[in-house]
């Protein structure tokens, strides 16, 4: 009969680790590096794009109101041109 009892005495090993299991675990950590820079470039990309939209409505409010502006000083304009062309009219008459 053979003796067990060296077998019995052995400690369980640790599970290995193998080398696809550590390269696993370095790719689980470059994709989490990797996904946290999408995400930065994602929110950078969104910010610069508020930006951009931000000024494009200011530019755009200040263009009208410059338009409004515009218009409303050659209203003036024409009024004042109908008005001197009444006084003109009258100095004729009075000729």
């Amino acid at each position: 009969m053979m003796d067990l009892a060296p077998l019995a005495a052995r400690a369980p090993r640790a599970p290995r680790t193998t080398t696809t299991d550590a390269a696993n675990a370095v790719d689980a950590s470059t994709s989490a590096r990797a996904d946290d820079a999408v995400d930065a470039t994602a929110q950078q990309q969104a910010h610069s794009l508020a930006t951009q939209r931000q000024a494009f409505d200011a530019l755009t409010e200040e263009r009208a109101e410059f338009a409004r502006e515009r218009q409303a000083l050659e209203d003036l304009m024409l009024a004042q041109l109908k008005n001197e062309d009444e006084i003109l009219k009258k100095w004729i008459a009075l000729i």
